[in-house]
């Protein structure tokens, strides 16, 4: 198959679509719209399922949060309401309404020292408003009085009548933990006369609730005094230290759910934070959960996804497989048009119709490009008595063999050689100076007649052409030098 068909059939392919041969084309254009369906899919899948991920795990995390939130809630009530029923004892209220009287102060340590086994931690203390004296197990601790700020509570409690408070609170004076203090005031006709309460040691209270991971329980103050790993709670550690620049929005937002029981869900970039209050208690629940990348393809849905894109590849190929399948025979029926049409079937170099419509091509684009365009006329010396002696079949042979120099010579992509007629033959030289176009003359002259069977005349011109230029006057210009040439001696180039 002759190269100047195989070119021909490229050129006609690139003009089709984008410069480029159809097959290639549908191949490239079929993998684009298979890698945008990809990407796009794949894109709005990995954030649907996000959404529906966060959305599932926030439900998952709310019910985790409410289930540690009742049991919170189930052991405060109990130590309330057992205070409730301490504070309703003879013994007690004879002791916060006598404090000197030794017989009943005895009487009231023993009714509380008779009740302490059923509260969580045991410690139980009290303190009598009329000699201010706080009391631990039986222990004195220190004397409370209006000008302490740290006493603050004492008198809050006394406030609230037949109600409990509770609060979380750093233990100054012994045990340097924080503790959790549910008070509740005492009241004898209808007048405050002391407190009871019961502490509890958040480390404990809170590793009962088996926090899952990456859960904390934090106060007002926003410092974290429950988490599945204690070194944080016992290192004091706030929101801040634990999330970044989150820490403040969480604490914000809790805040606004001091004294409730309600949660909300709050999402600051990739992580979603669940915050819920606890109602009386001041203390904050927060659950964060982050979905990633890994988590997303984890999921059984993601795998038929993916392998859903892996069948649609699949079903690519056998389709860009089907095409070229199809492309072969009307390639293959092109490039016999074309060697038929537009190749001389002797020398299988293009024939005149061929070089009409490359000259009109190059000429048009030497315009565009304002470069140089060489022309050459050539022809066989007494090609016609050489067929005479030798007979038409060593003609043929000759004009074979020169077409073979045409080629070997003119070794560019965009030179083209072609037989005009007979013995007669024409190169195109496209961007090529004068000098150039005269060094492959004298080639293609001295090739011929080294070869010992002919001599070869050659006409030669070359131009930058205008489009005020004739692109015949060029060819005929060139058609004078070549029989310039073949008056003046033969086997030389004119120009």
């Amino acid at each position: 198959m002759s190269d100047y068909a195989k070119n021909v059939v490229d050129k006609m392919n690139r003009q089709i679509l984008f410069n480029m041969p159809l097959g290639k084309a549908i191949i490239l254009f079929s993998f684009l719209f298979f890698a945008i369906i990809a990407v796009g899919g794949s894109v709005a899948y990995y954030f649907a399922m996000q959404k529906v991920l966060g959305v599932s795990s926030m439900l998952e995390l709310r019910q985790t949060v409410d289930t540690r939130k009742l049991m919170l809630k189930a052991k405060l009530d109990k130590e309330i309401l057992l205070m409730r029923v301490l504070s309703e004892f003879p013994d007690i209220k004879g002791h916060f309404l006598n404090p000197e009287d030794e017989a009943l102060k005895e009487a009231g340590f023993k009714a509380l020292e008779r009740y302490a086994s059923l509260f969580h931690s045991k410690m139980l203390g009290w303190i009598s408003l009329k000699d201010s004296n706080y009391y631990v197990n039986g222990q004195f601790m220190e004397k409370y009085d209006y000008s302490n700020p740290a006493h603050a509570w004492f008198f809050e409690t006394l406030a609230n009548e037949h109600r409990p408070r509770i609060r979380v609170d750093f233990d100054y004076l012994n045990r340097l933990i924080y503790d959790l203090y549910i008070n509740y005031p005492v009241y004898s006709e209808g007048e405050p006369i002391g407190v009871l309460g019961s502490r509890i040691s958040l480390f404990e209270f809170l590793s009962d609730l088996n926090l899952p991971e990456n859960s904390y329980v934090f106060g007002v103050d926003g410092i974290v005094v429950g988490a599945p790993a204690e070194r944080i709670a016992k290192e004091k550690k706030n929101l801040k230290e634990i999330f970044g620049p989150h820490g403040e929005e969480v604490h914000k937002k809790a805040l606004s759910l001091r004294r409730k029981s309600s949660s909300e869900v709050l999402t600051l970039g990739r992580k979603h934070y669940l915050i819920s209050g606890t109602g009386e208690s001041d203390l904050f629940l927060v659950a964060v959960y982050e979905i990633d990348a890994k988590k997303t393809i984890k999921e059984r849905a993601s795998i038929v996804f993916l392998t859903l894109l892996f069948i649609m590849f699949l079903v690519f190929i056998v389709f860009n497989k089907l095409i070229i399948y199809i492309l072969r025979p009307i390639n293959r029926n092109m490039l016999l048009y074309i060697e038929s049409s537009l190749l001389d079937e002797l020398t299988r170099l293009p024939n005149r119709r061929f070089f009409n419509m490359k000259m009109k091509d190059e000429w048009s684009r030497a315009i565009r490009g304002r470069y140089p365009i060489c022309f050459l006329m050539m022809d066989l010396d007494k090609f016609k008595a050489y067929n005479d002696t030798h007979g038409h079949s060593e003609g043929d042979v000759l004009l074979r063999e020169t077409a073979r120099i045409f080629d070997n010579c003119a070794g560019r992509v965009s030179d083209l050689a072609a037989r005009i007629g007979g013995e007669e033959f024409s190169i195109i030289l496209p961007n090529t100076e004068l000098i150039g176009g005269q060094k492959l003359a004298e080639s293609i002259r001295a090739n011929v007649e080294k070869a010992g069977k002919a001599t070869i005349s050659i006409g030669l011109v070359c131009k930058v052409p205008t489009l005020q230029d004739s692109m015949q006057d060029f060819i005929d210009t060139a058609d004078q030098k070549l029989y310039e040439a073949k008056n003046t001696g033969r086997n030389k180039t004119c120009w």
